[in-house]
């Protein structure tokens, strides 16, 4: 008897193998970095040596969550914090921040929910407040506004069984994602770079198949947007697309097949669940389809399975995913001839979109753009103090590592761009121009300039 003899893997097989792959390393990284802390407590010098801690608790000192550490031995901790609130509630006064040294500690009072971020990353409190707002409507999102209800009337309740451990990986993913991430300090989205015609037919296809029910439909490529259509009557608002993406992309419990789950949209309506099935079709390319029915995961099956063919058989699935494995685009394609500059991030106002490159040195990598971004959100906080509501705002500010300078027009964009240390003023202007101009060339690639609605 003969051996058999193995076949060789399509491309696309082999794509599917490496995938499954990566995405097992992923979340088994996500359970490390989580529990690699879980031992750490307030006894222990290590806890102190993290620059920017979230620490979340009840009304009644219940610990909820801690970014770092066993927040069941941080309980003692948390009831000081509690009763820090509490005592300024009595003289009907709330506490915003504190300064202790290096340390910013910022609090956010959510009704019987209490957050606190203790901090010595250069933050400023409204950004560590902003981080806080989206950690309170993540817990929300999981849970529904009911939850105020329920730690009012019953002070003792522990809810972070209801949480659960998906809960504790959202957080910290969303709390690691901000810092490298504009999305959350702009409160706007990013889209797959993507021929317009391309995108034009896909949302057309989403369009043509939904359910009675249905609310929403996402096409998402990772955590960029490819695709997104909706109901008339409700607006889905860029925090309430951030929270669906994050719940997403770092579920892993929503990778295995086809999902059918729960999720609370605060900014729809924080009063109660709407349902959403999801799957991912190949790789990290998912496909959501919202609900307000709890009985529609069979009519949604069959809604993802006639968009899958459609899209199969037009051919953009294949050009959805050939643009989301293709090499990211970089400062260099802009071809601005002004090779001072590094990087830049635009806001498109009136889409709430943003777009930016990869970073490249000396930001390159996870803690370059940490650096990056901490520059960036420090001139968004000297231009929020100095701008006019009606006039454009240019500011410029150089530091020993880079230059960066802001133009802001409200209700049109945004744009941040950084440059080498020495550049010169005209110099940053001339580029920033530059970027502008490839910016509108591209714009139809780059964002969802028209939504569909049902």
């Amino acid at each position: 008897m003969t051996d058999a003899v193995p076949t060789a893997l399509t491309a696309d097989e082999a794509y599917i193998l490496e995938e499954k792959k990566r995405v097992r390393k992923l979340f088994a990284d996500k359970k490390l970095k989580i529990s690699r802390y879980s031992h750490e407590h307030n006894q222990d010098p290590k806890w102190f040596k993290h620059k920017k801690h979230v620490l979340i608790c009840s009304w009644a000192g219940r610990p909820i969550f801690s970014r770092y550490g066993d927040e069941s031995k941080l309980a003692a901790y948390m009831g000081v914090i509690s009763a820090i609130i509490s005592n300024f509630q009595r003289c009907k006064d709330n506490v915003r921040s504190l300064v202790a040294g290096q340390h910013k500690f910022v609090f956010l009072v959510q009704g019987p929910i209490y957050l606190v971020a203790i901090s010595r990353s250069g933050e400023s409190e409204k950004q560590l407040t902003i981080q806080l707002e989206h950690v309170h409507l993540q817990i929300i999102s999981i849970l529904t506004g009911s939850i105020h209800n329920t730690l009012r009337n019953r002070p003792q309740y522990d809810i972070r069984g209801l949480m659960g451990e998906t809960a504790e990986t959202l957080i910290t993913e969303l709390l690691s994602d901000s810092n490298v991430n504009p999305a959350y300090q702009m409160k706007c989205i990013q889209c797959l770079r993507l021929d317009r015609e391309c995108r034009e037919r896909v949302a057309t296809t989403l369009k043509s198949h939904r359910t009675k029910n249905m609310l929403f439909g996402v096409l998402l490529a990772g955590k960029e947007v490819v695709s997104l259509v909706r109901i008339k009557e409700t607006v889905l608002l860029p925090t309430d697309l951030l929270l669906l993406t994050n719940f997403v992309t770092n579920s892993q419990s929503l990778r295995s097949g086809e999902a059918w789950t729960p999720i609370c949209l605060p900014q729809v309506s924080s009063k109660g669940y709407v349902w959403a099935y999801v799957c991912f079709i190949i790789g990290d390319l998912s496909l959501t389809l919202i609900t307000a029915h709890d009985g529609d995961f069979f009519q949604l099956q069959e809604v993802k399975r006639r968009i899958v063919s459609q899209l199969q058989k037009s051919g953009d699935l294949d050009m959805v995913q050939k643009a989301f494995r293709r090499k990211p685009w970089t400062i260099l394609n802009v071809n601005t001839e002004i090779y001072e500059l590094i990087h830049f991030v635009y806001k498109f106002e009136n889409a709430k979109q943003f777009v930016c490159p990869p970073a490249i040195h000396p930001f390159k990598g996870r803690q370059g753009m940490k650096l990056l971004m901490r520059d960036y959100k420090k001139v968004m906080d000297r231009v929020s103090t100095v701008q006019s509501a009606k006039s454009q705002t240019v500011y410029f500010q150089a530091s020993d590592l880079s230059a960066v300078l802001a133009w802001v027009r409200p209700g049109d964009f945004e744009i941040y761009c950084t440059f080498t240390p020495l550049v010169p003023k005209e110099v940053a202007i001339t580029a920033c121009n530059r970027v502008l101009r490839w910016i509108k060339r591209e714009e139809k690639s780059l964002f969802i300039l028209h939504g569909s609605t049902w």
